[in-house]
């Protein structure tokens, strides 16, 4: 093989092409102010159409002055008109402040000769329908409000947000506004709302069965105000992807209710307080004496077999007193108590059938009123 020194290669007729310097590829910048602008249009989506206020929350209070900044700036309105989807920024919806120093008093305009001159000039002065845009979005936005006591509501939604995932619910296609009735969950824009109550119908002037609803969001607000027309117009828009979700079988026969099956899911047990019924003399001499336990399902069912169960002393026991734990865990609860009442809890000895003894714990000497008292104090500070 030939070997080539420096001026063979630089005589080389592919040398120019072989060191030419590749251009680099620009990178396109996307402009700064857009994303600004996309991060308002996505709060105010993901907040079913509510602008963002002049609130507490850092975030919102932010997107609050910077849209009120771009409205109050003609080159942004120019700049970001493209992508303003939800007209935001549209200008005849718009007052701004430069516009109030060349308004006219009454009398220069009707002295004005030229107004009349063009014809598109008062059709223009005529034409309502930019004002109809803005009555009607201001008609949805500012009824909406949150939702006092929204703790109720929420678990209402929990439970039918895990009934959707188990397959207990369907979300489907919605088929007619006569379904709307009380009671029934919906999908609108992305939010689960509840339907609370339906008001008095009515024909509306255009011939129609109307009626007032009270709309509950997942978002803890709600709408008292919205009609039963407009509310199944959202719903059958396919740009706001409404759907319905369909009710469990037990609540459409009676049998149950959301409102009892939601106490249900929320629940994690029981504590629960005991006396013994033993003929044990070494047992029945003691005349305060209780078991204070947790079981995560029935009582009744726990106790069931007190007789062959070291942890009821071999005998039958007595339910004197129980408390519900919803929304906490039983165990932590129970551990709690039982450290309130350690200098109260005794050791209970008892042979078993093979001839072995057992000291079963969680029996205390205390009266049952200071129990009661006790345990109402615990769960009232850890805010059950």
């Amino acid at each position: 093989m030939d070997k080539f020194n420096l001026d063979d290669i630089f005589l080389d007729p592919n040398f120019d092409e072989l060191v030419v310097e590749i251009p680099k590829k620009q990178v396109k910048r996307i402009d700064p102010e857009f994303e600004k602008f996309q991060e308002i249009i996505e709060w105010i989506k993901k907040h079913n159409g509510k602008e963002p206020e002049k609130s507490h929350d850092m975030t919102e209070r932010k997107l609050f002055s910077r849209l009120k900044g771009y409205r109050c700036k003609p080159e942004m309105i120019n700049k970001l008109a493209e992508m303003d989807e939800l007209n935001l920024l549209d200008s005849e919806n718009i007052v701004l402040d430069n516009s109030i120093k060349s308004q006219k008093s009454i009398d220069d305009i009707l002295n004005d000769d030229t107004l009349f001159e063009k014809k598109d000039q008062l059709d223009s002065l005529l034409d309502l329908s930019r004002y109809k845009r803005t009555i009607s979005a201001a008609d949805k936005y500012s009824v909406r409000k949150n939702v006092k006591n929204f703790e109720q509501y929420e678990i209402l939604f929990k439970l039918v947000q895990k009934e959707i995932a188990t397959g207990t619910r369907k979300i489907v296609s919605v088929d007619t506004e006569n379904n709307i009735k009380p009671g029934k969950f919906y999908i609108d824009n992305g939010i689960l709302l509840y339907v609370l109550s339906v008001g008095d119908y009515y024909e509306d002037r255009h011939g129609y069965r109307n009626a007032k609803l009270h709309l509950i969001y997942e978002n803890g607000t709600e709408n008292k105000e919205i009609l039963l027309r407009s509310f199944a117009s959202n719903l059958f828009d396919k740009s706001r992807h409404g759907r319905m979700v369909t009710e469990v079988m037990s609540d459409i026969m009676g049998e149950t209710t959301i409102e009892e099956r939601a106490i249900d899911y929320l629940t994690t047990g029981f504590i629960y307080v005991v006396k013994s019924l033993s003929t044990n003399p070494n047992i029945s001499k003691y005349r305060n004496l209780y078991k204070i336990g947790f079981s995560s399902g029935s009582v009744e069912e726990r106790i069931a077999n007190a007789e062959n169960d070291a942890t009821y002393l071999y005998a039958p026991v007595k339910i004197v007193a129980t408390w519900k734990v919803q929304n906490f865990s039983g165990r932590k609860l129970e551990t709690v108590i039982h450290h309130r009442f350690e200098n109260k809890q005794i050791q209970v000895s008892v042979p078993t059938a093979n001839g072995k003894i057992e000291s079963p714990r969680e029996w205390y000497i205390v009266s049952l009123e200071e129990i009661e008292e006790t345990i109402n104090d615990i769960i009232v500070k850890m805010n059950i």
